[in-house]
């Protein structure tokens, strides 16, 4: 009994230091991303609120299978699985279109895209975010730390081939 005393106590010091410090990192963690577009601002939003248009901008769509999950194809209540994952349209509004993203293992993220028109120099301004809420674990909160490194390229990725696109009309 006396040689498992020392093991079990230095443990449960251990989990309660990595606890404390994974709790001071933030519950919340958002990665975002924006482009300037050079197109009207309802060509944008049209790309963005039809799930049938995400093949051509998404990065990685081309080489993963997109299947319609819904009766819809635009607007809220439109659906699509993108390999494993399931993404949703939410809420649509003037300027926004809010998003949820399901992996297969039941990890949810919210997004959404912000359109911004720029009369003055006839472009559109786009921004993306994720957003994730994370518990109290620390293997959650320490990984939270790889969201924008694992995120940011991918979003960086889709918003360039969507400008590309969008660019030519």
């Amino acid at each position: 009994m006396r040689h498992l005393k020392l093991p079990l106590i230095s443990f449960a010091i251990l989990f309660c230091l990595v606890t404390g410090i994974g709790l001071l990192f933030p519950a919340t963690v958002v990665v975002s991303r924006a482009t300037n577009i050079s197109a009207p601002y309802d060509t944008v939003y049209q790309y963005l609120n039809n799930v049938n248009h995400w093949k051509n901008w998404m990065a990685g769509a081309d080489s993963t299978t997109i299947t319609l999950n819904s009766a819809k194809q635009e607007g809220a209540g439109a659906a699509i699985t993108i390999g494993t994952g399931h993404v949703q349209i939410t809420k649509t509004t003037r300027d926004s279109i809010y998003t949820i993203w399901s992996s297969q293992q039941g990890h949810t993220q919210n997004s959404a895209f912000m359109l911004l028109p720029d009369d003055v120099h006839h472009q559109t301004v786009l921004q993306w975010y994720f957003k994730e809420e994370v518990g109290w674990y620390p293997w959650e909160r320490f990984g939270t730390m790889a969201n924008d490194k694992i995120l940011g390229p991918i979003m960086e990725q889709s918003l360039d081939k969507l400008k590309r696109l969008l660019e030519k009309y």
